[in-house]
This record gives structure tokens, C-alpha cells and sequence, in this order.
């Protein structure tokens, strides 16, 4: 007899909890949970297909072999062949040295310099990203001319610093930029162009 009330009982929990309204989220959370484990993989699995399509992003956006060190790599600003061939190149060149040269020493006013007159810079975020922030293997890649007699210039580059003071998608000591810089004549100079949306590209490497 109490066998048969046992069973009886364990019969009723499993019908309550074979019951739709109880089934139902039970199921849908493993499907969920499978969902999530399947779209990982095959993120994953996408990740590298690409990467042995490609190889490793930050070199190609560089342009250059990265610092097996971990570091930033030389100040020294390189021309590439395409970009040496310009006859505006030694004067773009000079340009990005002084851009890289202040970056790397801190100097605000010198900085500012390389600049169009007018372009907004936070001394504080300058002051905080320079106590850290390192450039290094910068190559101009090509210098193409466009409309208004601005030229513009893709550069690469590494930076390393502080990952509190990395971009905040990114906190990471090193990373590997491609920017599209625009160059413009002021007065006697040449000067960079505030950069525009979408005009640069950065990963982690």
C-alpha cells in the first residue's frame, strides 16, 4: 500500500512537471543555450577562416612587420615606394614626424602645430593619453590627391599604452591603426585634417 502511495506521488510530480507551462521555458532555455554554444562556434570558426584568408590583421594594416618585442616599434616615420614617388612626399613625410614626434614627447603646442588652426584638442585627454601612449612604425602608405588640393594619406602605425587610456571598444596595451589623415595647404604649411568618421581602422596586436 505505501509503495503504491509512493508511486502515485512520484506519477504527480512528474505529470506537474511535464505540464506545457512548465515545459515549455524549459525548453526554450536549452534551445537557447545551444543557439548561443552553436553561434560561438561558428564565430569562431569564421575568426580563423578568415584570418588564414588574410593572415594577421595588425601587419596589414600596418604595413609593416610588428616589433616581435611588444613595443610601438621606431619613431621613425617610412614612405613606402608608392608614396616616395609623390612630389609632395618629403613635405607629408616632415608633417607626420612632427604629428608622431609630439605625440610621443607630450608637447601640446607642438602638437597643435600639425594641425588645421581652429581643430578642438582636450589638453587633459592629450595630457593622460601622452603619459602612456607610445607611436611607433609608422608607414604613409600612398599620398593621393582629391578635390581642393587636400591630399589624402593612409597611414599606419602602432601605438602601445595604458589599456585604461585605449579606445574603449579596445582595452589593450598594444594596438595596430590604419588611418585615412588628410592633408591640407595653410598659408606656407601643410597641415592634418581633423580625421573624419570612418576614417579609421584599429585592432589589437
Amino acid at each position: 500500500m505505501v509503495g503504491r502511495l509512493r508511486d502515485g506521488v512520484r506519477d504527480d510530480v512528474l505529470r506537474d512537471r511535464l505540464r506545457p507551462g512548465v515545459l515549455v521555458p524549459v525548453l526554450l532555455v536549452v534551445v537557447l543555450v545551444l543557439l548561443v554554444v552553436a553561434g560561438a562556434l561558428l564565430g569562431e570558426r569564421a575568426g580563423a577562416v578568415g584570418r588564414a584568408a588574410v593572415g594577421d590583421t595588425g601587419p596589414v594594416l600596418v604595413g609593416a612587420e610588428l616589433p616581435g618585442d611588444g613595443s610601438a616599434g621606431p619613431p621613425a616615420v617610412v614612405l613606402s615606394p608608392s608614396a616616395a614617388a609623390h612630389p609632395r612626399s618629403t613635405a607629408v613625410r616632415d608633417l607626420v614626424q612632427r604629428w608622431v614626434d609630439a605625440r610621443n614627447a607630450g608637447d601640446l603646442a607642438a602638437y597643435r602645430a600639425t594641425l588645421v588652426p581652429g581643430t578642438r584638442v582636450d589638453p587633459a585627454v592629450f595630457a593622460e593619453q601622452a603619459r602612456t601612449q607610445r607611436v611607433g612604425s609608422v608607414v604613409v602608405r600612398r599620398i593621393d590627391p582629391v578635390a581642393g588640393g587636400e591630399l589624402v594619406v593612409p597611414l599606419g602605425f602602432v601605438t602601445t599604452q595604458d589599456p585604461a587610456v585605449a579606445p574603449a571598444d579596445v582595452r589593450v596595451p598594444r594596438l595596430c591603426w590604419q588611418v585615412s589623415a588628410v592633408v591640407t595647404q595653410d598659408r606656407d604649411q601643410v597641415r592634418l585634417v581633423d580625421p573624419r568618421p570612418g576614417s579609421q581602422l584599429r585592432t589589437p596586436c
